[in-house]
């Protein structure tokens, strides 16, 4: 085969597969999502972030606390068959990882956090508001 033809040839083949994964390489949108406990939000084919719930330690209204606690919002990201849990936290940094595609996760700003319980009182199901940012 000459050279000429070699070259051409292997430059299809290249434009043939980064072409395949120019899809898998396509930026998430920015976009703001809420969601309950237990939902899952299909973000792209094969990449979801479920919301799992809340993990509140915050003082309860009610009582005196040696720290005011933090309210944690727990998630899971699937990519394929691969699950990686992470957390989110209002005044915290955002998630980011390789699977969104240059994209990070933050807590939505503008949303204030759900009021804290009751001593005593079992912990609420509370929604989260989040950002999908590019970067």
């Amino acid at each position: 085969m000459p050279p000429l033809l070699r070259v051409s040839t292997l430059a299809a083949l290249a434009a043939v597969v980064l072409g395949g994964c120019s899809s898998l390489q396509e930026r998430l949108p920015e976009a703001r999502y809420t969601l309950n406990a237990h939902q899952t939000l299909p973000l792209a084919e094969r990449l979801s972030v479920t919301y799992e719930g809340a993990e509140d330690s915050r003082c309860p209204d009610n009582a005196r606390c040696i720290w005011p606690g933090r309210l944690a919002y727990r998630f899971t990201m699937r990519v394929g068959g691969v699950a990686q849990a992470f957390y989110l936290v209002q005044g915290q940094p955002g998630y980011m990882s390789p699977a969104l595609r240059g994209s990070r996760i933050e807590l939505d700003h503008l949303t204030p956090p759900p009021p804290r319980g009751m001593a005593g009182s079992s912990p609420g199901s509370y929604p989260v508001t989040f950002n999908m940012y590019a970067q």
